[in-house]
């Protein structure tokens, strides 16, 4: 169990300097070397999310996002969740927690986020005669705490986001919420039409909405429920796989990845200080970040201006450890996470 709340102290400060900072498409500069917005140096980012753990996730979401090649988040309630798959299938396909707990290792193993939806799904905050109320302290902890605990026991890994039952926030869910997880889903598009009974939601305006936040520049995160049957379920999984296909069109622009490390890269890009030097074939950076390098480990996308640059090496200066990178017109893309350790790029010139 850890603390977050000094951490999201410092996110905000460093987020605040970043964007003072920020020149162009890029979260911080040190000359003309940047740390890219999104992973690969794209647009935009897209997150798909998939609420309370429902078989029909499983058995019609699952095989088209694996199909595509999308790793998704799935907030799972621990409390309802079954042992077997035996237990799972006796639930109906819009039933919460209607994948077992070998189910959701598996997908965690296929790069999927299983990530914490509190442990009974109750809600954590209410609005009664117009006054907020919160559920007492001691019982606010036990659903997100619990929950935390199984998913990191069960899993292996401790979720790294949360989202509330309904979306209910409020400044005490949030602290709760943050005494477990760096990071709360609080702003999310309904993949899915309203009134939730309504099932005429359909793939042309998902992919509106997608391009709505490439246009702005901006991470997207879609928070899905039932596919066929069950709370807010569109027509059927044509809905779905229509716009997995148009993600796939637009990823030379847009970031499509898991909801932790869409947050996680974010979080990291406004927190590090980037310092180098960049001459005509060369280049030198430093890449510092405060964050915890437990949590944080993700590595970043560095943009190094070289017009048609050829024979082109990313290394640490020090050990000579390659590091991965990419070739574009008129720049080179760098990976490479947070360190104290000084990265060197060299590239020559293309015979015109």
């Amino acid at each position: 169990m850890k603390g977050y709340a000094a951490l999201i102290t410092t996110l905000l400060l460093a987020t605040t300097a970043a964007l003072h900072a920020a020149e162009g498409g890029s979260a911080q500069s040190a000359g003309a070397i940047s740390i890219a917005k999104f992973k690969g140096d794209r647009v935009a980012g897209v997150s798909m999310t998939l609420d309370d753990g429902l078989r029909n996730q499983d058995e019609y979401a699952v095989p088209l996002l694996n199909k595509y090649g999308i790793k998704a988040t799935f907030y799972v309630i621990p409390g309802l969740t079954p042992e077997t798959n035996e237990e799972a299938a006796k639930k109906k396909p819009g039933d919460h927690g209607g994948m077992s707990w070998l189910r959701l290792k598996e997908l965690a193993a296929q790069g999927h986020e299983i990530a914490n939806h509190t442990w009974t799904h109750i809600p954590l905050t209410k609005i009664k005669d117009g006054q907020r109320i919160d559920m007492e302290s001691a019982k606010l902890d036990a659903q997100i705490g619990q929950a935390y605990e199984a998913i990191k026991e069960r899993i292996g890994v401790a979720p790294f986001t949360f989202a509330t039952p309904g979306n209910g926030i409020s400044d005490v869910v949030r602290a709760a919420g943050h005494k477990y997880h760096p990071v709360i889903r609080e702003h999310c598009e309904r993949f899915g039409a309203w009134p939730p009974t309504s099932k005429d939601f359909t793939a042309k305006q998902a992919n509106a909405m997608v391009d709505r936040y490439l246009k702005k520049g901006d991470a997207l995160v879609w928070m899905m429920h039932a596919v066929t049957e069950g709370y807010n379920a569109f027509s059927g999984p044509d809905v779905l796989e229509d716009h997995l296909k148009y993600l796939r069109s637009k990823e030379d622009v847009l970031w499509i990845d898991t909801f932790a490390h869409v947050s996680r890269y974010t979080m990291e890009r406004d927190a590090a200080k980037l310092t180098g030097i960049v001459s005509a074939d060369h280049a030198e950076f430093t890449l510092a970040c405060p964050l915890d390098a437990a949590l944080f480990h993700d590595p970043l996308t560095v943009v190094i201006p070289a017009n048609q640059a050829t024979k082109v090496e990313a290394r640490y200066k020090k050990s000579g450890e390659k590091l991965p990178c990419e070739v574009r017109a008129d720049k080179i893309l760098v990976q490479v996470a947070p360190s104290d350790q000084t990265v060197e790029i060299t590239w020559h010139h293309a015979q015109k």
